[in-house]
């Protein structure tokens, strides 16, 4: 299912790789010299990495890298650093069916470390597109089922691999499997053409067919679901434009990675695994640099669909440890997926060989008024309004997940917040039923999604987006606190019979900050420094406030919840590691418990000390016709805003506008 995008990706490649004339918004243009140690690996960088794996006999031509990015050094090493330090790449490195991983030291051009991992498969890659159908279509089983389903031209057929799960199916342990489901890719949204009931397991390793599933024919639907423009009889009339004018250029400020705008300060890179990382973000008060967190990125997405048939039951996507958000990462259209005053951001990703390929336009950056109000008041006294208008700053990228499209905003807000916004988008996932529509359902065809169009329905299913956010309230001695919102009754002098009251109390131990939001218990979530207080005397902190926080309703014991532990809470706090999946770094195939659930088990102190959060935004998708044929945007967020990091309103001196 996930990767038509990196099929385009394939046939894109040889284009963006080209070198283009130099500008600020121009394609990935490598840097030898690193500025921050964590800037993205350069073009040489990875070549390099690959180059000193080669000379040390540990690769060859036949070796694929599903991975290849930048060792983050400690947070230690990284807060003192300057430019031109030692640099590390990280690889998890195929060979044949074994898996590596390595840790390059690119300065000194020798490996620091070369260790093969066992019981595991890597995240999914592009070139097995090209294997999955030269495989399937080779297979006579398969050929006969599709005669059977009176196709005999293949040219016009896609096969696409979908990740195959857990399920302690012991004929399946120690294979590279995926599950493979074969369109019409005649239409542009071939999606909507799936050729249902015909599922072939594949072992990618060996290139064969395992396991042939033919659950019957169902018709290819033919109902239209074409989106471009020539489908569409008659559009809206063109609407008056809407001018951004910037004459004087943006307020901010881009120096390589590193942007500043108003008093943020932050720093930008993609990575192949979890996309867009936001690092070393800082707020300027009153002339003084204060830290706020050190690095904030997505970890992992839970997609799973609820549908319990044999060609539905294993869709249950890791989207970024199965297959790499970084690596999915969309070119960005000027104009339509970011305003025209906007700047790009461009970088070099290492293809499956370890070859690199620039990819422009992988995040934007672009300031946006829309109307808000930073602070307003009205006095009826004096007949006097103040009022500030609100400006913010909006960094974007989009990962292009096979049929859903996720765009990612991390918006920074004059008033110190940070808001963080998942916007889904893209096509529904759908299976070819026997039934036109609702009213014609006798065989409950619709009993696992809705109808979105003729012989069509869209099977409901989950999206979690989890979020690692490693604050550090100025500096890295942090803890965290609950404040519990308790109702009291009031007592004899008053004429009220009940309020209530904030009891803060802190989490001394992992266990105690396992959280859900729960709105018959409310409580604030807050990240404080308990060393650093504001003039008030109120230790300097954060607020996390939670947003869309449906919760996983998968039984405990069903195997898609075992690998996606992280879903049993919507927030997680942990001491400070280099850890970043919070599934684990091998999801694909897993059995489960790894990540949050195995390493929250010790149960390690995160009072006073450095602490990461481990967030996640869920919601329920019960698809609509109106989803269809693409599907209207959906948002989801969260916030990150001061709470007694300032000592009173930091935007009251925000210019009266003119």
């Amino acid at each position: 299912m996930r990767f038509h995008a990196f099929l385009l990706a394939a046939i894109l490649a040889a284009s963006i790789a080209i070198a283009h004339a130099a500008s600020p918004q121009s394609p990935a243009k490598s840097r030898k010299v690193p500025q921050s140690p964590m800037d993205p690996l350069s073009s040489e960088e990875l070549s390099t990495a690959v180059t000193v794996l080669k000379t040390a006999g540990h690769v060859n031509e036949a070796t694929q890298f599903p991975l290849l990015t930048l060792q983050e050094p400690p947070k230690a090493e990284v807060l003192k650093s300057r430019p031109g330090d030692t640099r590390h790449a990280f690889a998890i490195v195929k060979q044949d069916s074994r898996t590596f991983e390595a840790l390059v030291d690119l300065s000194a051009r020798k490996v620091d470390s070369w260790r093969e991992i066992q019981g595991v498969q890597p995240g999914l890659m592009v070139g097995e597109i090209d294997i999955i159908n030269q495989v399937v279509k080779a297979d006579r089983g398969w050929q006969a089922a599709m005669r059977k389903r009176n196709i005999r031209n293949f040219d016009k057929i896609e096969c696409l691999e979908f990740s195959t799960g857990y399920f302690a199916v012991a004929a399946e342990e120690g294979h590279r499997l995926v599950r493979a489901e074969c369109f019409d890719a005649a239409a542009l949204n071939f999606w909507g053409r799936p050729i249902e009931g015909l599922i072939a397991v594949v072992d990618i390793n060996s290139r064969r067919v395992t396991q042939l599933v033919d659950t019957g024919v169902v018709p290819i639907p033919k109902a239209p679901g074409d989106y471009s423009k020539k489908a569409i009889s008659k559009t809206r009339a063109p609407i008056n434009p809407i001018v951004v004018q910037q004459p004087n250029g943006p307020a901010f400020k881009v120096n390589g990675s590193g942007v500043e705008w108003q008093s943020w300060s932050f720093h930008v890179r993609m990575d192949p695994h979890v996309g867009i990382v936001v690092s070393m973000v800082r707020f300027t008060d009153a002339g003084k640099s204060r830290s706020i967190m050190y690095e904030g990125h997505l970890s992992e997405i839970f997609v799973p669909y609820m549908d319990p048939s044999p060609g539905w039951y294993f869709r249950t996507y890791m989207d970024a440890g199965e297959y790499g958000a970084g690596k999915l990462a969309s070119t960005l259209q000027p104009g339509a997926d970011c305003p025209a005053n906007a700047y790009y951001f461009n970088d070099w990703l290492a293809d499956d060989h370890g070859v690199p390929q620039a990819r422009e336009r992988i995040a934007c950056l672009f300031e946006r008024e829309a109307g808000g109000i930073a602070w307003r008041h009205f006095d009826f006294v004096t007949g006097q309004t103040e009022s500030r208008p609100a400006r913010e700053l909006v960094l974007r990228w989009i990962a292009t997940v096979g049929n859903y499209d996720y765009i990612f905003d991390w918006t920074f807000q004059q008033n110190g917040a940070i808001r963080i916004a998942v916007g889904s988008t893209g096509i529904d996932e759908v299976k070819a039923v026997s039934a036109r529509n609702y009213a014609g359902d006798r065989n409950d065809d619709a009993a696992y999604g809705s109808f979105v169009a003729d012989h069509t329905v869209a099977v409901n299913h989950d999206h979690f987006f989890c979020f690692k956010l490693d604050m550090d309230i100025d500096g890295t001695r942090n803890s965290f606190e609950t404040e519990q919102l308790r109702k009291v009754r009031a007592g004899k002098d008053s004429l009220r019979t009940s309020f209530w009251v904030a009891e803060p109390k802190v989490a001394e131990v992992e266990s105690q900050a396992k959280l859900n939001d729960d709105m018959h218990q409310p409580a604030i979530w807050r990240i404080i420094n308990p060393d650093e207080t504001n003039a008030l005397g109120y230790p300097v902190g954060y607020e996390l406030v939670p947003g869309h926080d449906a919760t996983d309703m998968l039984d405990p014991d069903d195997y898609p919840r075992r690998r996606a532990g992280f879903a049993d809470y919507q927030l997680w706090v942990t001491p400070y590691t280099n850890e970043f999946a919070a599934a684990g770094p091998y999801p694909n195939q897993s059995k489960g418990g790894d990540g949050l659930p195995a390493w929250t088990r010790q149960n390690r102190s995160i009072e006073n000390t450095d602490i990461v959060l481990w967030y996640t935004i869920g919601f329920h998708h019960v698809p609509r016709p109106e989803d269809w044929p693409v599907l209207p945007t959906m948002w989801h967020e969260f916030q990150l805003r001061p709470s007694g990091f300032f000592s009173h309103n930091p935007v009251l001196d925000l210019p009266a506008p003119k």
